[in-house]
């Protein structure tokens, strides 16, 4: 595997990247992590149960090749990546078929007896969750060299495509590479890279050489009529052209499909929490995942309920009213973090600091919080104080994953999305933590929960679930 991705490494860092590289990259990744998985499973049952003969295994080699097959046929080789949720989603069910048409083909040879279903149920499961990270860690790698990404020309006023501009330019693992703005305005962005202008001559002159080229429309730029108009002339300029709204790039629907009904074209949005079945999905998955890690977890707490007592006089756990589900209070627990005193701390060092008075007032928390024991300050930092949160998730309060739980007092801050806050349960993690956690402003946190709660799935919730792991584990944001 380390060879692999050393050969990766280098063919990434000597290419300049296209359209079809990005997708060759992809698919030896695939290929790689697959026929890894395949062999390194069967070293181990060979390990394990003595001689394995070969010979037998090498007739399944060419059904591995399904991977990249559905892989392609589902759109996973494209430069620009699909959102997270869905590409797990597509990987997961091309892994499934691939095993499944193994199985099929053992069943129907009736070779049973010659293959270890054991080794065939290990490697898939594996390979559920190799080839995601695997992806993931080569997007990261082409992500660091400039040129892998598709060329982007925005099309808009420079206000309505600057926020998209920053989005593309901060985030390189999207794929896109903004090269340009085109605007009736003919104005020259000066921020996020110094993006130049173009006319109409120099864009058609830019597509033409470029064929592997974006267009990107901002909507609100254009009346109906101008963007018909614009969109009918980029077709055939553009092999692809994007339709955006910058109003709604923070929680957009990634769960939008096309649809057509007596010959009109629209787009249907899909809301999976106003479907009482995936809800019913999503509190049975809680229950499950809660009752396997509680008997795993439960020595861990009872230890940081020891190093609680030792160091301060108290109990080791607190309860705060929460908000949740439809308005509901709730009592959340949480492991103690602070001194007993610690009202008293707070007020007097707001009150001798206006610096730290003003970091309260906007964010309701303190980076250099005087109110945080040494065990408190350890337990923030890694997550560990939310553990008896799992008893809420029993409850019903909770899930595991949903919007971060706020308090009375921060009501007012979501405006008119406290509405949209009330419809699901409140998390332990959820996008807001493997987003930044605090580095994040009030307004940012809250974008986060409303871009979740629009578009939430299971296979949102295990993306969400796989990235906590390394974001506490790294403390990314965390006091």
């Amino acid at each position: 595997m380390s060879m692999v991705l050393s050969f990766l490494k280098k063919f990434v860092e000597n290419h300049v990247m296209s359209r079809h590289t990005v997708a060759v990259t992809l698919f030896l990744t695939d290929m790689a992590v697959i026929l890894g998985t395949a062999i390194g499973v069967g070293l181990l049952r060979h390990a394990f149960d003595g001689y394995l003969d070969p010979t037998h295994y090498l007739r399944l080699l060419p059904f591995l090749l399904l991977f990249p097959a559905a892989s392609f046929a589902m759109g996973l080789y494209q430069s620009v990546p699909l959102p997270p949720p869905c590409e797990l989603k597509r990987l997961s069910l091309a892994t499934c078929c691939t095993y499944l048409a193994i199985a099929i083909f053992i069943f129907f040879t009736r070779g049973g007896e010659l293959y270890s279903r054991l080794t065939f149920a290990l490697a898939g499961l594996v390979s559920l969750v190799a080839v995601p990270v695997a992806r993931h860690l080569v997007r990261q790698r082409m992500a660091r060299h400039r040129g892998w990404a598709a060329p982007a020309l925005l099309f808009g006023k420079p206000h309505h495509v600057q926020p998209l501009a920053h989005i593309l330019l901060s985030s390189p693992s999207l794929g896109l590479e903004p090269v340009a703005i085109v605007s009736a305005e003919h104005s020259t962005c000066h921020d996020f890279g110094c993006l130049p202008a173009f006319d109409a001559e120099t864009t058609r002159q830019y597509a033409a050489g470029h064929p592997e080229a974006y267009a990107i429309v901002v909507m609100e730029s254009y009346d109906e009529a101008d963007r018909a108009h614009l969109v009918e002339h980029l077709s055939r300029l553009f092999c692809s052209v994007i339709l955006l709204r910058s109003s709604t790039m923070s929680t957009g629907n990634i769960w939008l499909s096309p649809i057509e009904i007596g010959g009109l074209p629209g787009l249907m949005v899909r809301q999976n929490l106003l479907d009482p079945r995936r809800l019913t999905v999503k509190r049975t998955l809680d229950l499950i995942a809660t009752t396997l890690a509680l008997p795993l977890i439960l020595p861990v707490m009872a230890v940081i309920a020891l190093c609680i007592r030792l160091e301060t006089p108290g109990p080791a756990l607190f309860t705060q009213r929460r908000i949740g589900r439809d308005g509901y209070h709730f009592d959340i627990l949480k492991f103690r973090t602070m001194y007993n005193d610690a009202d008293t701390r707070l007020a007097e060092c707001l009150e001798q600091s206006p610096e730290l008075d003003a970091e309260w007032r906007r964010d309701h928390k303190l980076r250099c919080d005087p109110r945080v024991t040494r065990v408190g300050a350890f337990l923030r930092k890694t997550s560990l104080d939310e553990l008896p949160q799992l008893w809420n998730v029993l409850r019903g309060d909770m899930s595991l994953v949903g919007p971060r739980p706020i308090v009375d007092s921060e009501v007012q801050r979501y405006d008119a999305a406290f509405a949209t806050y009330t419809r699901v349960r409140p998390g332990i993690t959820g996008l807001w933590q493997v987003s930044g956690r605090n580095n994040l402003s009030y307004p940012e946190r809250v974008q986060r929960d409303m871009y979740y709660i629009s578009n939430w799935s299971v296979w949102f919730d295990i993306w969400i679930i796989a990235r906590t792991i390394p974001v506490v584990l790294h403390r990314d944001g965390a006091y």
